[in-house]
């Protein structure tokens, strides 16, 4: 046998690989008796039947075949080990040369190659703005508004109305005539925001429903606005408009006390002052976590900008192939089928994977191979504390989900286990890889390690969202010692939770 190959700029190792008319005639002997076992001949035992019989009995086309599949299926091990190829995934038969002797040419996928560049001269501050506390209010305000009564007002609508009215839009001195409309006599209905509050989602621009303070029943009012040309709506951007806003009615909201009564219905709180402070931590909780994930994101950025990446092209695929069948999977759960899903979103499956999954699909990856690649550079060790903590959260985060039954029916106890064990594991170090470049980036000293590390930096580094866990398979984690001990702790938060459960305060949105 011999070999040629040649290692591609993508990552792939081009292997050539061409036997010998005697290393041949060997597989196809041994094509004759395989066949032969398979397939009675009359006159011949199963397997017994001579070489030249088995010939003239199938034709030398049926046996060459067969003996090409002998040497795919059993020899390509060997070509690997002899080319002294370690692949990153499963390879493929490019193309067959020639059959007698056969010339076969293997693509096969190599690790990636990850040059990160000098990221420890990034300097990058860590400037936490301080919370405002007037959020505070802004949410019990709202959460009180979700459950008011709604009263006639006869008077002009204030801060805090609901004012219900039909919306006719259009654009002024459009290209398309046709595309001049944006709404026509459109019911609708508008809660006046406090005085601080904007909601840049707000339609049909921010700020319009403070355009109605001082309106009343019976009154028509027309509103011109004119977007920005960076505004997030394309079909709106440079364009002025024209509103009209012919009102109905107006409504007063009558908000419940803020006292024991009220706060029991949204959690356990013994008292307003229990509900308060649990807001208070969530909100700085949010608060801390927001500015958290835009600073790594602009610090990986940067690495990101520096390093140098080679990855084979069968990644990228396999990438996109999750990220699609994900996204499947989730309109099935939405009782949606993926042709009405590509309709509603006017794309089909093609340009759909062209101009979404695939940039996303290649993002993931490059990143989660710079995180795999700053975790063994940094030689981060697992911390086992945190790892106990993160599992608790993970499994409150689950049981509070409404997906915990869903997740145990659809997997076994111990891949439920494992899924948890990896979303775990995966927190974990992706927050202690954080506290590294923290350190790193705002030129803090880096404690010294005792030991050199033992993580699993290979299965484990990439941290995924939540909504991953489902589909984490449960052979990624190597360290059986490691998912016992996460197990244990599964089971203890498991009933912790269940006899004590805390209810989450749920995101109020205005009416």
């Amino acid at each position: 046998m011999n070999i040629e190959k040649v290692i591609q700029d993508d990552r792939q190792a081009k292997l050539t690989v061409e036997y010998t008319a005697k290393e041949f005639e060997g597989f196809k002997r041994r094509a004759a008796k395989k066949i032969s076992k398979k397939t009675k001949i009359h006159g011949f035992r199963p397997g017994k039947a001579p070489y030249n019989v088995v010939v003239n009995h199938f034709g030398k086309d049926a046996l060459l075949q067969e003996a090409i599949d002998i040497i795919l299926d059993n020899d390509y091990a060997k070509v690997l080990e002899e080319a002294e190829i370690n692949p990153s995934g499963v390879g493929s038969l490019e193309s067959i040369e020639s059959t007698d002797p056969p010339k076969f040419v293997f693509m096969v996928p190599l690790e990636p190659e990850v040059e990160l560049g000098e990221y420890h001269e990034i300097r990058k501050d860590y400037a936490l703005e301080p919370f405002d506390e007037t959020q505070v209010e802004a949410y019990i305000t709202n959460a009180r508004r979700n459950t008011a009564s709604i009263v006639p007002a006869d008077r002009p609508a204030t801060e805090g109305d609901l004012v219900y009215f039909t919306l006719s839009g259009e654009f002024l001195n459009p290209e398309d005539e046709e595309d001049a409309t944006i709404t026509d006599k459109t019911p609708q209905q508008a809660l006046i925001p406090e005085k601080d509050e904007v909601d840049q989602s707000e339609w049909p621009f921010p700020g319009f429903a403070k355009e109605l303070l001082s309106i009343k029943a019976g009154d028509i009012k027309e509103i011109q606005h004119a977007y920005p040309d960076d505004y997030s709506d394309e079909d709106y951007r440079g364009k002025t408009a024209l509103f009209t806003v012919d009102v109905q009615s107006v409504k007063a909201l009558e908000l419940p006390e803020l006292d024991e009564e009220f706060v029991q219905t949204l959690g356990d709180y013994e008292s307003p002052e229990d509900f308060r402070q649990d807001v208070e931590e969530k909100l700085r909780s949010q608060h801390e976590n927001e500015y958290e994930e835009s600073y790594f994101e602009a610090l990986l950025n940067e690495i990101t900008d520096q390093t140098k990446l080679a990855y084979p092209p069968q990644m990228l695929e396999e990438r996109k192939d999750q990220l699609l069948e994900d996204i499947k999977t989730r309109v099935e759960n939405q009782n949606l089928d993926f042709e009405t899903y590509l309709r509603l979103r006017g794309t089909d499956e093609a340009k759909l994977i062209e101009e979404d999954i695939l940039p996303a699909a290649k993002k993931r990856l490059e990143r989660s191979l710079i995180v795999e690649a700053l975790i063994k550079e940094e030689k981060i060790q697992l911390d086992q504390e945190k790892l106990q903590k993160e599992v608790q959260d993970v499994m409150h985060e689950v049981l509070h989900s409404g997906d915990y039954e869903t997740m145990q029916k659809e997997m076994s106890n111990e891949n439920f286990s494992r899924a948890i064990s990896m979303e775990a594991v995966n927190r974990t170090i992706t927050g202690q890889l954080h506290e590294r470049l923290k350190l790193i980036a705002t030129g803090q000293p880096i404690p010294e390690e005792d030991e050199p590390a033992e993580i699993l930096a290979e299965d484990l580094t990439e941290a995924e969202q939540v909504e991953d866990v489902e589909s984490t398979s449960a052979d990624e984690i190597e360290d059986e010692s490691e998912v016992s001990v996460i197990e244990d702790s599964i089971d203890a938060g498991k009933e912790e939770l269940e006899e004590d459960p805390e209810e989450d305060i749920e995101v109020v949105e205005e009416k």
